[in-house]
């Protein structure tokens, strides 16, 4: 089986716990990744406003429709170059992490960022040696929050970023060395704009090594799908792009069982038609 989640923001029309557990139950989907920001905009959920209070009752709220929270979202750019905007960031995390455990999410995740200020911008200044050292000290910091608030710290790799390939992805891990760091496994999050994954594979065989080489480290997965044309790679609903889905959920299914697979930019309707087609894999 599949332990299927989805994105809270990706219930597009719920913005209220009440709305977002309705659409989740209802999608047939039983854990969330929650960014609160993005989901209840209207609610302040930064680092000063985060409590104890308001994760018990977005925890009551969707347990009463047998949703769990896999994952809260905090995605900052921990390698922010201008220092004050990467402090803010990192505290930002601190405090989810110190209230994770109120709204019952083991897990808090974030990319690893950039060295531009927009890490949607691609820049191979990111896989400089300086720019792994940048990551590794603020995920050592964030780690060593997580272990005494006994959160798991979710790192997100990706293409463009400094932790962006199986070897600086195994590197982390065995320089951090704590069980308090865990990956959140985006094969899409590691493809380029060609379409192959950051080592010129597709996929699926990316998956299949990612998870020999640290499989027993993955928290969470991410699913999304993805086109490819002449300004680079776009997401989309499931099953309606090019990537061998069911290739890699049988990786998944096989190496993690249960482990919670999110998906990301499959959106209302289409979330239940995921579930439908793939849960009993």
């Amino acid at each position: 089986m599949i332990n299927f989640g989805a994105r809270g923001h990706d219930v597009t029309w719920a913005d209220t716990p009440e709305l977002l557990a309705r659409g989740l139950a209802g999608y047939g989907v039983h854990n969330v990744q929650l960014a609160l920001p993005k989901s209840f905009p209207s609610l302040a959920s930064g680092a000063a406003q985060i409590n104890p209070g308001m994760g018990m009752h977005v925890r009551r709220v969707l347990s009463d429709s047998g949703v769990d929270i896999a994952v809260m979202g905090c995605y900052i750019n921990m390698t922010h170059p201008d220092p004050s905007a990467r402090e803010a960031a990192l505290s930002r995390f601190e405090a989810y992490l110190a209230n994770a455990r109120f709204f019952g999410a083991p897990v808090v995740a974030s990319e690893t960022g950039s060295v531009d200020p927009d890490p949607g911008r691609y820049t191979e200044e990111n896989f400089t040696e300086g720019m792994y050292q940048e990551a590794l000290a603020s995920i050592r910091r964030l780690v060593a929050a997580g272990e005494r608030f006994g959160t798991i710290v979710g790192v997100e790799p990706g293409a463009n970023h400094p932790i962006h390939d199986i070897e600086t992805t195994v590197r982390l891990l065995n320089d951090v060395d704590s069980p308090y760091l865990g990956i959140v496994f985006d094969p899409t999050a590691y493809t380029t704009p060609s379409g192959l994954t950051c080592d010129g594979s597709d996929q699926v065989t990316f998956t299949k090594h990612a998870f020999e080489a640290f499989g027993e480290h993955v928290v969470a997965v991410h699913i999304d799908d993805f086109t490819v044309d002449g300004s680079g790679i776009h997401r989309c609903n499931v099953d309606e792009g090019t990537m061998d889905v069911v290739g890699v959920l049988r990786i998944v299914g096989r190496a993690r069982p249960w482990v919670p697979v999110i998906l990301e930019q499959t959106t209302d309707e289409a979330i239940a038609r995921t579930v439908r087609r793939y849960g009993n894999l």
